[in-house]
């Protein structure tokens, strides 16, 4: 009767082997995150981007907004090649320092183009829209400041750099209908 059994296993295993089925993978071995040109755009940038941002620098993700990679792209400069918005934190715990920056590909090769530091304690929402309908992307921060309390700064390019043209308090999620579409208000 053994005999029977370890000769019935052998078989099995072996008929299994013969019709090409193996092993059936884990879950875990199963589950990959989709890959895109995006992604394999990303992967490439990322790597450029780890040699132009300090040692010890993480990447932010919002709540709301495009930056839930902590990397948004778009058009800010109309040159018709998007732009990188980049968001991230360098420093220790009770120090940090929030900081954004706009990378621009000159040559094959990402560049930083401008840079600001944020303020608060975190990444409400980040965002590239053309607000003001002129063809270029405008710079979206909101930046969590407590007590239910946010910090909004919209940035414009203008004459070859960035500059700040709303900077407002706002509560709760923001809504797109109220900010200002002309920018006259900082």
């Amino acid at each position: 009767m053994l005999k029977r059994l370890i000769l019935s296993g052998i078989t099995v295993t072996a008929l299994l082997g013969i019709s090409g089925c193996g092993m059936i993978a884990t879950p875990i071995d199963l589950i990959k995150p989709p890959v895109s040109q995006g992604n394999l755009h990303n992967d490439t940038f990322s790597h450029s981007l780890r040699n132009l941002l300090p040692e010890g620098a993480r990447l932010l993700t919002s709540t709301h907004g495009e930056g839930t990679s902590g990397i948004s792209f778009g058009d800010v400069d109309g040159d018709g090649i998007s732009e990188a918005l980049v968001i991230y934190d360098v420093g220790v715990i009770n120090e940090r320092t929030l900081k954004a920056v706009l990378l621009k590909q000159q040559n094959e090769k990402w560049r930083i183009v401008w840079d600001t530091k944020g303020f608060g304690y975190g990444l409400d929402y980040v965002g590239l829209s053309d607000l003001n309908k002129d063809g270029c992307a405008e710079i979206i921060l909101g930046w969590t400041m407590g007590a239910g309390g946010n910090g909004l700064e919209i940035y414009e390019w203008i004459n070859n750099g960035v500059e700040l043209k709303v900077k407002k308090g706002y509560q709760g999620h923001l809504d797109f209908d109220d900010l200002p579409s002309n920018h006259n208000s900082t």
